[in-house]
């Protein structure tokens, strides 16, 4: 079952002034997708829905996963096939990116709006760092 993080509904009061876009339905399902990619090894407890029972970590996820499908929609790369580029010349238009930064195993943070990221790091769920138990067996 795949967990969609944030409803339309939820867009919306994200976005504030912004209106929600035809195929936002879509772009949240994706930005779901990405933001388990992200939390892989976060730990919390979670309900039968797969859905972050502690109240400000569903918050910090859902507000993540809006910010990530508007990402997604002004970026219009939903294959992130554009992610490859450093720069792009097309006529009079030209398109370029950043260096790249890093993030948790290395990967390039192109793929992901940096107000996600940020949101779910003030949160703790970014980088994942380990648990153990003190004066135990480090077992989670």
């Amino acid at each position: 079952m795949m967990v969609v993080y944030a409803t339309t509904e939820d867009l919306a009061d994200f976005l504030v002034t912004i209106p929600v876009w035809p195929g936002a339905e879509r772009h949240l399902r994706q930005a779901s997708e990405d933001i388990d990619d992200l939390l892989i090894g976060a730990v919390y407890d979670v309900d039968t829905n797969q859905m972050p029972t502690d109240p400000r970590i569903r918050e910090a996820v859902k507000r993540a996963t809006c910010a990530q499908a508007h990402f997604i929609q002004t970026g219009g790369d939903e294959t992130g096939a554009k992610s490859g580029f450093s720069s792009v010349s097309v006529g009079g238009v030209s398109y370029s990116r950043s260096s790249q930064v890093t993030i948790g195993s290395g990967r390039a943070s192109q793929e992901f709006s940096p107000r996600t990221l940020r949101i779910l790091h003030v949160e703790g769920l970014l980088p994942v760092r380990p648990r153990t138990r003190s004066g135990g067996s480090g077992a989670p």
